[in-house]
């Protein structure tokens, strides 16, 4: 199922200008009221078409899909939708012993996973 979104627009008059070199847009209302907007700072793509209107188009970011059981050293373990355990361990190549990271950090997600699988059968 899809889910839909329904958009609350507030339209606002007034003048904006742009600096080419800051790369920065300043809008200015005709009437400033305070407290009539809250604060709004999102990351997004900002965009000035060419007959002068600006629109804002917020990043939308990535829900997670798996649930965190341990943050590790050098990874971690998750528990993925699908209900099946992912243990991701990451190695710099300069790292001097890797054998003994993979080691460590698979006993310690071995120790975590027990214990979040007593957890979970106990509730």
């Amino acid at each position: 199922m899809k889910k839909i979104s329904i958009l609350k627009t507030k339209t606002i008059s007034g003048s904006g200008s742009f600096s080419e070199n800051a790369g920065m847009f300043t809008f200015n209302p005709d009437f400033p009221m305070q407290g009539k907007f809250q604060r709004y700072k999102k990351q997004g793509t900002a965009i000035q078409t060419s007959d002068g209107t600006f629109e804002f188009i917020e990043k939308n970011w990535a829900v997670p899909r798996a649930r965190l059981i341990k943050k590790l050293t050098h990874g971690r373990l998750t528990k993925t939708l699908a209900g099946d355990y992912l243990l991701t361990i990451r190695i710099n190549e300069c790292e001097s012993r890797p054998t003994g990271i993979i080691a460590d950090d698979a006993l310690t997600a071995m120790d975590a996973l027990q214990e979040y699988i007593f957890e979970e059968e106990a509730a």
